[in-house]
């Protein structure tokens, strides 16, 4: 059956074309997907995003403002745009945290009816060089490990893994997968958000809704829009600016799929060393990493 994916996997990536590479095979799944460029005279070069890059702050400019009579985009509340900068420079501070996400991507099936795919992933940081994630759905495991000196990628059910030497960073391995891999880092929206110069050119709309509840959480809701997207994001009131609930609607197809993430948060955890080290399940067998030939979105069949 041939299903085409809703491609805002993540806030970053809205491609325009998708491409695989062995991510297909290895982790292949709408959470830890991705694995987008387009071409340009034959080359490939990273995609440009219909959703908003969390490369970018998506502050307003400089003596501008939002609603409440303020000079300035008369649609772009500046509280909304001012809240998207607290939540990345609050997200930057962490050190040391685990996140644990439920996410429902839609399908496109050949009938044009959408279908959700539902996953979990459960992200573990340690700032500056130390990560692990994985993904459970579909009756299978798949994820990521990151030791400041390499990266390795499994999917338990294929019984695959690969290798390859890494940037000494966590922000480092996260572009060096996106840009050379064409892998995208599973909730990479949280080591994008924070991390780059404003830009105020892309948001068209932006509101403040309200606070409301997210689980036992309060959390402010907020809508934005821009060209082939419609987005809200619930940010966590108080002194905790943490992401509570996002949720993406791809605007430039008939039946606006949507891919929805929701945050639960522990701050400060103690993780053994262990955590950060890979070790292969018995029959898992090492292939090499390199460009796939058929898109991720085959994994979900």
């Amino acid at each position: 059956m041939n299903k085409k994916v809703f491609p805002g996997v993540i806030v970053r990536a809205l491609p325009a074309k998708l491409a695989t590479s062995v991510c297909a095979a290895l982790i292949g799944t709408l959470a830890l997907g991705g694995c987008a460029h387009q071409e340009t005279a034959g080359e490939p070069v990273p995609a440009q995003s219909n959703v908003p890059s969390p490369l970018n702050d998506l502050g307003i400019g400089e003596g501008e403002g939002g609603q409440g009579g303020a000079v300035g985009t008369p649609d772009i509340d500046a509280r909304a745009t001012d809240a998207l900068d607290a939540m990345g420079q609050y997200l930057r501070s962490l050190r040391t945290f685990e996140v644990d996400a439920d996410t429902s991507t839609d399908v496109v099936l050949d009938n044009g009816q959408n279908a959700a795919f539902l996953h979990r992933a459960v992200v573990k940081v340690k700032r500056p060089d130390r990560m692990r994630a994985e993904i459970s759905g579909n009756g299978n495991v798949r994820g990521i490990v990151y030791d400041g000196h390499r990266f390795t990628i499994f999917n338990e059910k294929k019984g695959y893994y690969a290798r390859h030497d890494a940037p000494p960073t966590l922000d480092g391995l996260v572009r060096d997968l996106a840009a050379n891999w064409h892998i995208e880092a599973p909730l990479a929206d949280l080591f994008y958000w924070g991390n780059g110069k404003p830009d105020d050119t892309v948001i068209t709309s932006a509101q403040t809704l309200g606070v409301e509840k997210v689980d036992a959480r309060a959390c402010t809701h907020y809508a934005f829009r821009q060209p082939g997207a419609d987005w809200e994001l619930w940010i966590e009131t108080g002194r905790r600016p943490l992401p509570c609930k996002m949720i993406i609607t791809d605007t430039t197809q008939p039946t606006r799929p949507r891919h929805e993430v929701t945050y639960h948060w522990r701050l400060d955890p103690a993780f053994a060393a262990s955590t950060f080290v890979f070790h292969p399940r018995p029959g898992a067998r090492q292939i090499e990493l390199k460009p796939a030939d058929r898109p991720p979105y085959e994994e979900a069949e």
